[in-house]
């Protein structure tokens, strides 16, 4: 069965991840971290791309990419085809150096994006190589810190962080202080695409309320009251809300009630069958 094909677009921005054959060694010592760092800089060079982040381990590397003209598949196969070669002919290997294939990701939750470049940023700390991401030679965090060899695009990764280079640069700083300090549980980027949802959902409630003319607050409307009003606006809000397509632990969530309750709403919606 043929793979389907990825689909990448100009503006995406893409976190790619690859790993060596069977997880075994890319990088056998500093010397081919920076031929690979060069091979990237020179195809960079050619193709219109922003490298916004990188780090690479022993058995594996990550980059962070916006693609503008260039396809992303188009830079990885030069990329692993020319990093491939050196290493053949170093190590007089003939068989595959990376695995088959590569993964993607692309960043389309704004939340997201800072995230990843925690979770890049601290790969070393977590696998022990160091104790703080600053000691670190093959990430991207020196080249933004010291300005080292500018091979990140630093300008444009500040202004998506901060719509400004300045603004951009203090957050990255101070993201980084914060990652290396209270590291944390590493989030998926679904877990923010949840959170956008509810957070939308519960914007809605608000403009519901005022829809209806009502003097009933949110809070109210969240809190354990039970008037006739209020209970019936939560009812109604519940069936509106469910026949949008969010799900009855989502409106509960929302309302700050039992899912059991919105199930009752729903399910005695005339509506409902008509979803």
């Amino acid at each position: 069965m043929s793979r389907k094909p990825r689909d990448f677009h100009s503006g995406g921005i893409y976190h790619i991840t690859h790993r060596g054959h069977n997880r075994l060694y890319i990088f056998e010592n500093d010397l081919d971290k920076a031929i690979f760092l060069d091979s990237l800089r020179k195809i960079l060079r050619e193709a219109t791309a922003h490298l916004l982040y990188y780090v690479l381990m022993d058995n594996h590397y990550h980059l962070l990419l916006e693609m503008n003209a260039t396809p992303i598949n188009v830079i990885m196969q030069r990329l692993n085809t020319s990093y491939g070669r050196h290493f053949a002919h170093v190590y007089h290997t003939s068989g595959a150096v990376f695995d088959n294939r590569y993964v993607v990701e692309e960043i389309s939750e704004a939340d997201y994006f800072s995230n990843v470049i925690k979770y890049m940023a601290l790969n070393p700390v977590r696998a022990g190589i160091v104790q703080n991401i600053g000691e670190y030679r093959w990430s991207a965090h020196l080249d933004l810190v010291q300005k080292k060899d500018r091979l990140v695009n630093s300008q444009r990764l500040f202004e998506i962080l901060g719509r400004t280079p300045e603004r951009g640069r203090a957050f990255y700083l101070e993201m980084i202080h914060h990652a290396q300090s209270q590291p944390g549980p590493v989030l998926r980027q679904k877990d923010f695409q949840i959170k956008r949802k509810q957070q939308r959902l519960e914007s809605q409630l608000v403009t519901y309320l005022a829809s209806q003319g009502s003097t009933v607050s949110p809070e109210q409307i969240q809190s354990e009251l039970k008037t006739a009003e209020i209970v019936q606006l939560r009812r109604d809000f519940a069936r509106q809300a469910h026949n949008q397509g969010y799900s009855v632990n989502e409106i509960a969530a929302a309302l700050k009630v039992s899912s059991r309750s919105v199930r009752k709403w729903c399910q005695s919606d005339p509506l409902a069958g008509l979803q």
